[in-house]
């Protein structure tokens, strides 16, 4: 016996849960289908378990990269920033500001989010079904949703919000993509985004365990130039950090197509002209350290080891015996280390999907099908992502509650 409902939401993370309260609350009977046995397991996880819900920048549509930025402005308005601040404190959380404008709840713990949207969905009337994985969906006059168990349901709407392949062993996998390909849509190409990079860089290895505060930046196909100052980590692997993370969301599709070499400024907001002065004037103070030791209370050893040595430095030589010209040279390699990073690491890493169904098949006004009236597609399903820091979080409120209100 099939179960019937106004509203069958699929999934029950961000995209989906905000989906589910906005429809309920304008009156609909709602379901939501989630696979794993407990909801919002990337809101559980995510700012190490903090849940960085949005950002101050949140409306700023620089923040995200999709194929129609229209269409993305489009949907963003219809939930700002501030009314989302609004819709939270609403349910009962109060938020704090850290750095680059990322909003946490007051409590750190991400399942204080995940707790006061079931209550509000459950309050409201909404019905929440976990371990329910969704592997047919049909139209016949209506939409008809079964799991393999046997369990079916019906509806006149589906909202679609079962995400990518991101963080696969919490339960990702494209299943939702291909149900809803199968009706018709499609799909770009996928590909992890907000993830760390490889490297083969000897020097990046030997760092391994490093985190240290620097400028990295990368061209892009488009003659562009990206560049993000903050954390960068060195691992075994490569690179990460929040620098790296951030600008893999617009690096990984050209990492598809070959190596990326990035520039790397250890000494953020320096020049190469200024870091040599800068060394001059510190090399004239101590004429008698060696150059690594000159280094001491300015740079960390386990930066300017590896650097030195491999870069065709003598660690033990005399500042005052170092030329002029390997002063500069120096100068340079601080300012504008060259680091060929080769791919991004896989989806196992990665915190969002780039890619998805594509937006030109949505009306952004509803995040309505085109192509099957009465299905909704949100959040990570959606060929769209943001920059790390909040962003992908006011993504999936915005673009699952203009679906729930539809």
């Amino acid at each position: 016996m099939k179960e019937e409902f106004d509203t069958v939401v699929v999934g029950g993370g961000a995209a989906g849960l905000m989906a589910a309260l906005a429809a309920a609350d304008a009156g609909q009977s709602v379901v939501v289908l989630e696979a794993n046995e407990r909801l919002g397991r990337k809101i559980l996880i995510s700012g190490n378990g903090r849940c960085n819900i949005t950002n101050t920048a949140g409306d700023d549509l620089s923040h995200y990269h999709g194929a129609n930025p229209r269409f993305i402005g489009s949907v963003l308005k219809q939930l700002p920033v501030e009314e989302t601040l609004s819709l939270f404190a609403d349910l009962g959380i109060a938020t704090k500001q850290e750095k680059r404008g990322r909003l946490f709840p007051m409590s750190d713990q991400a399942g204080s989010v995940v707790d006061v949207l079931r209550d509000r969905v459950e309050y409201l009337g909404g019905t929440i079904v976990t371990e329910a994985r969704v592997d047919h969906l049909e139209y016949d006059d209506g939409y008809v949703l079964g799991c393999a168990d046997g369990r079916s349901w019906r509806s006149t709407k589906v909202i679609m919000a079962s995400g990518g392949l991101s963080v696969p062993k919490l339960g990702a996998d494209d299943s939702g993509l291909k149900l809803v390909q199968h009706l018709g849509h499609t799909c770009t190409p996928l590909y992890p985004g907000l993830v760390a990079l490889n490297s083969d860089n000897s020097q990046v290895r030997r760092m391994q365990g490093l985190k240290v505060w620097a400028q990295v930046s990368a061209p892009l196909s488009s003659g562009r130039i990206v560049v993000d100052t903050d954390d960068l980590l060195f691992a075994k692997y490569g690179v990460s950090g929040f620098t790296i993370l951030n600008l893999s969301a617009r690096l990984v599709e050209a990492l598809c197509r070959g190596p990326v070499e990035l520039s790397v400024n250890v000494m953020p907001g320096h020049s190469a002209e200024e870091v040599s002065e800068l060394l001059k004037f510190r090399w004239e103070r101590n004429p008698h350290r060696s150059l690594e030791l000159s280094f001491a209370g300015l740079l960390t050893s386990k930066l300017t080891r590896p650097l030195l040595d491999g870069h065709g430095f003598d660690r033990e030589e005399k500042v005052q015996r170092v030329s002029k010209a390997q002063r500069w040279k120096l100068a340079q390699l601080l300012t504008d280390w060259r680091i060929v990073v080769t791919g991004p690491r896989p989806f196992e890493y990665a915190e969002v999907t780039i890619g998805g169904i594509s937006s030109a098949e949505i009306d952004p006004q509803s995040m309505e099908s085109y192509v099957s009236p009465g299905l909704y597609l949100t959040g990570e399903m959606v060929d769209v992502h943001g920059d790390l820091g909040g962003y992908n979080f006011q993504w999936a409120w915005a673009s699952g509650w203009v679906a729930g209100r539809a």
